[in-house]
């Protein structure tokens, strides 16, 4: 959904080096990327400017509504001021601890989202799908250790038509040809299921085979 109004920092840009001629059009910046950047991606030919709650606006002044919400990371919106603030609050004192070390931050965030969620434990993530590898992970390990499965012998049961991201072992558990095709061998361990939403899907063993 757009419009064309224009909107103050619409065309909010960063000051090209001298002698650079500055790029402006939704054409110009489409070509750019597709000569520099690697294409693992076919985006909207839509280049976003500036954004202000749901609102995002192009290089060109059009408006749209962003209802993508970038896969629901933006559901309080672009620049939410609350959130901005304490980004900010946080890049002023410290840019980053690794987990080399403890945070004065990390220990009451997992409190308090555990505690808002009926959690036990949580373990904070970057990425769907790193969250998606580390429940493997956890599954296995917890079938080993706990439940007595054979060591290399836990399987994971995925549903048809899934999607969760583009990792090696995510890809394999996807039946979506461009998410999946020539990026094999698959990692084994896991067995499809049809579900009742899911896209009819090619022909193909339903159970990934262990080495």
């Amino acid at each position: 959904m757009s419009d064309t109004a224009a909107r103050t920092g619409a065309s909010e840009q960063t000051s090209p080096a001298p002698g650079t001629r500055t790029t402006t059009t939704t054409d110009e910046h489409v070509s750019l990327a597709q000569g520099w950047v690697a294409n693992n991606y076919s985006p909207l030919p839509v280049v976003i400017a500036h954004a202000e709650g749901a609102w995002v606006t192009d290089v060109e002044g059009r408006r749209y509504l962003d209802a993508l919400a970038g896969y629901s990371a933006l559901n309080f919106g672009h620049r939410h001021p609350a959130l901005v603030a304490a980004a900010r609050s946080q890049l002023d004192r410290l840019t980053l601890t690794s987990r080399a070390f403890h945070s004065d931050r990390l220990g009451p965030f997992c409190r308090d989202l555990a505690t808002l969620a009926g959690k036990e434990l949580v373990l904070p993530m970057n990425t769907g799908v790193e969250a998606v590898e580390t429940a493997i992970k956890t599954a296995r390990r917890w079938g080993y250790e706990v439940k007595g499965v054979p060591d290399g012998r836990a399987r994971i049961v995925v549903m048809a038509g899934n999607f969760h991201g583009r990792t090696t072992t995510i890809v394999s558990f996807s039946d979506d040809p461009l998410a999946r095709d020539h990026y094999g061998p698959y990692t084994p361990g896991s067995t499809w299921c049809p579900s009742a939403t899911s896209r009819p899907s090619r022909p193909r063993s339903r159970t990934t085979p262990s080495p």
